[in-house]
């Protein structure tokens, strides 16, 4: 059976070579195998369909038969690995952390260990309702799930 250890160290390389990276591969028990990537740019149509066909060239279909499907991360799904979130600085992301906290706030920057957000707070003073900003570092070890809020 194909393992996913076995794909993602046969195309890491070239994956590398394209300034693309691996989200995450499933193998279903009858060898469908669900590749998703992601790029610090842009990911196209035309990537997904060189990462299919030199997965393809890789794989031994008269060894082993499979369906493959090769994707970039939905829109709507949450983000899995830091290298995702510089790509999406200055868009507003909902984060929730390991101690059960929801944040929301904007992206201004990441790096391998943390995200640093805007937030705004909104206060009640008397009569008067003020917003407040404060920039936070969020640790990635402490994000259990964090998904872009889309626009619309």
């Amino acid at each position: 059976m194909i393992t996913p250890e076995q794909i993602k160290l046969a195309i890491q390389e070239f994956l590398n070579s394209k300034n693309l990276f691996i989200v995450d591969i499933h193998i279903s028990p009858q060898n469908n195998i669900d590749v998703i990537i992601d790029g610090d740019d842009y990911v196209s149509i035309n990537d997904c369909t060189e990462v299919s066909r030199y997965i393809e060239s890789i794989l031994n279909r008269d060894i082993e038969d499979f369906s493959l499907t090769v994707s970039s991360p939905d829109a709507t799904k949450p983000l899995k690995l830091p290298r995702q979130y510089p790509k999406h600085s200055g868009k507003e992301i909902l984060i929730y952390t390991t101690d059960n906290q929801e944040i929301k706030g904007k992206i201004l920057s990441a790096n391998e260990k943390e995200i640093n957000i805007l937030v705004k707070t909104k206060e009640k003073n008397a009569n008067k309702k003020t917003i407040s900003e404060q920039e936070i570092n969020i640790p990635f070890s402490t994000i259990k799930k964090a998904k872009i809020i889309l626009p619309f």
